[in-house]
């Protein structure tokens, strides 16, 4: 029978706990620890028969962790965003292959039906010639999920607003399934919350070969609509909403999804597929925001 791994969590809050409940249904993994303080992190790490780093903190922090998990030569699965810049991500993948760590990054909804279906319809052709692509993220959040966080919307800890954090799964879906943007026209604005970045985005985008398309992000559209991805080319369109969590609620997602991800990782350090979303996959998305932003004037 394999050893067991230990499983040290960085990370406290809503996500943590939804990362601490899926390891308690994958067979073989333990949570051994629970960090919230940087002081705490060493020793968490340090631990015999720590095999897996999970990062479950405020997004402006998730490098720290990386590279924590790094010095100690653990695996480190980290939630979405996997940093709030691409110059972030890039030290993150180079501390990891320097220290031959590997790395990941939990883009739990990939683990969905819906996405598979996308996945199929792409790589079979079935759409065609891509002509136009994009995702809506027509989301709903009160004042309070800011003013009692001591991190949301801030631009040191979430990096923007409703684009990267609410909004990331779908731009993830994005980049995943179509071809490079190659142009970006943005705007962006708080229109709703008294915070430092935006609650509303809307990109026209460019791809690589022509095929037109776009995102709109938003935690001001109340009460909440579901998010919408859709993909149409010259043989056919497919169109997705919201069947993956179908909530402006952040406590309303499954935890499959997470347990999937997780899971996935697991078994590529034991020798299994490779994961399918190391730091520069997940770069991806990090970097298209960040020429969202750029072009709307909110970095």
């Amino acid at each position: 029978m394999a050893a067991e791994r230990g499983v040290v969590i960085i990370g406290t809050g809503l996500i943590a706990r939804f990362h601490e409940e899926a390891v308690a249904q994958i067979p073989g993994l333990r949570v051994v620890a629970k960090c919230r303080r940087t002081d705490d992190w060493d020793a968490a790490l340090a631990q015999p028969g720590v095999g897996l780093c999970l990062v479950a903190n405020a997004s402006g922090a998730h490098d720290a962790a990386v590279f924590a998990a790094a010095r100690h030569g653990v695996p480190v699965l980290v939630e979405k965003p996997i940093a709030i810049t691409t110059a972030r991500v890039d030290a993150m993948i180079a501390a990891c292959e320097a220290a031959k760590v590997p790395l990941g990054c939990i883009f739990q909804t990939r683990w969905s039906d819906e996405f598979a279906r996308l996945r199929k319809a792409v790589d079979s052709g079935e759409l065609g010639r891509l002509t136009y692509a994009a995702v809506q993220v027509p989301w709903w959040r009160d004042d309070e999920y800011y003013t009692k966080s001591d991190w949301h919307g801030t631009k040191e800890m979430d990096g923007g607003g409703a684009l990267i954090n609410q909004a990331i799964h779908m731009v993830d879906w994005l980049v995943a399934l179509t071809p490079p943007v190659a142009e970006v026209k943005a705007f962006a604005g708080a229109l709703a919350h008294p915070i430092e970045t935006e609650d509303t985005v809307s990109a026209a985008l460019r791809f690589e070969g022509g095929a037109l398309g776009g995102v709109y992000a938003t935690t001001a559209s109340y009460p909440g609509r579901p998010k919408r991805i859709e993909l149409t080319g010259t043989k056919g369109t497919i169109v997705i909403e919201d069947a993956v969590c179908g909530s402006s609620n952040a406590g309303a997602i499954p935890v499959e999804h997470h347990r999937r991800a997780i899971a996935a990782f697991v078994e590529s350090l034991d020798g299994g597929a490779p994961y399918p979303i190391d730091g520069h996959e997940a770069r991806k998305s990090v970097d298209l925001i960040e020429r969202i932003y750029r072009d709307a004037g909110a970095v």
